[in-house]
C-alpha cells in the first residue's frame, strides 16, 4: 500500500513540474504578431557597437536612419523572425536580414550586434 501511494505522488510531482516546465517556455516565448506591433509605426534608439542612431519605422514599410555615419532611407519587412531591411544608400546598401528577439516589452535585439530601444510612437499630423 505504501509503494502505490509513493508512486502517486512521485507521478503527480512529475506531471505538476512537466506542466510548470511547458508554462514557463510558453511565457518565454514572444506572441508571434510582437515584433510587427513594436516596430510598426515608431521611433527607436538604436545601439551597434560604439555607435548610437536613431531609427524610425513607418507602417507603411518606410525606414529612416540618422546618426553620426549619416543618413539613410530605405524599406522593412519582417519574414517569421527575421527583420529584412533594403537600405538605398549607405554602407549596407541593399537587403540586409537578421533574426529578432524580444528583449524587454519595447526593445528588440537584431542579430547579435544591434539593439532596438522603443521611445514612442510616432505622431502622423495628417
Amino acid at each position: 500500500m505504501r509503494t502505490a501511494g509513493t508512486n502517486k505522488r512521485s507521478g503527480l510531482r512529475a506531471c505538476l513540474l512537466i506542466t510548470l516546465i511547458g508554462v514557463s517556455l510558453l511565457m518565454q516565448r514572444p506572441d508571434p504578431g510582437w515584433a510587427q506591433s513594436t516596430l510598426s509605426n515608431g521611433y527607436f534608439i538604436g545601439y551597434s557597437g560604439d555607435h548610437r542612431f536613431e531609427a524610425l519605422f513607418e507602417e507603411d514599410g518606410g525606414l529612416s536612419i540618422t546618426g553620426p555615419f549619416g543618413d539613410y532611407q530605405g524599406s522593412w519587412e519582417l519574414i517569421s523572425d527575421h527583420l529584412c531591411v533594403d537600405f538605398r544608400n549607405g554602407p549596407r546598401e541593399g537587403r540586409n536580414c537578421a533574426p529578432v528577439s524580444q528583449e524587454g516589452p519595447l526593445s528588440i535585439r537584431v542579430g547579435d550586434h544591434l539593439f532596438l530601444a522603443k521611445l514612442a510612437n510616432a505622431l502622423r499630423l495628417t
